[in-house]
């Protein structure tokens, strides 16, 4: 009986800790997405210097502000209107191509604008200062 209590404990606990965890990653998983949302909608007002001022010191050291302002400009206008955006992918990730090692998270989006009908939007995020921050933006 008491092995059979304590098996039973120990699954319970085992149980709890999981659910805390898958909680917790859920929550950051949650926050992730709403950062890049944030982001690509501030794309799609045209609003290019609030999406910069998203992005991290990761993106901007690697990338001064006029050359960024100059990339998304030759693009992003050229599109149109987003007549439909879900998401398509959200992956973890210790480390990034080119990037320090860290906390990154990458989500896909599906996107469908005016002028080009299938497109992925990748953001990826980088966790500064208990934050996601906003390291690249690809669009394919």
């Amino acid at each position: 009986m008491k092995k059979q209590s304590l098996s039973i404990l120990c699954t319970l606990l085992l149980l709890a800790i999981t659910s805390t965890f898958c909680l917790a990653e859920q929550q950051t998983d949650l926050a992730a997405i709403v950062a890049a949302e944030n982001f690509v909608k501030n794309l799609d007002k045209s609003d290019f210097l609030a999406a910069w001022n998203q992005t991290g010191t990761v993106n901007q050291s690697y990338t001064d502000h006029p050359e960024w302002f100059k990339k998304i400009l030759a693009v992003r206008p050229h599109l149109g209107q987003v007549a439909e955006r879900s998401l398509e992918k959200l992956s973890r990730h210790a480390d990034w191509v080119g990037l320090p090692n860290g906390d990154y998270l990458r989500v896909s989006f599906t996107t469908v604008f005016q002028h080009k009908k299938d497109s992925l939007e990748t953001v990826v995020l980088f966790k500064e200062q208990g934050r996601w921050i906003v390291s690249s933006y690809h669009l394919r």
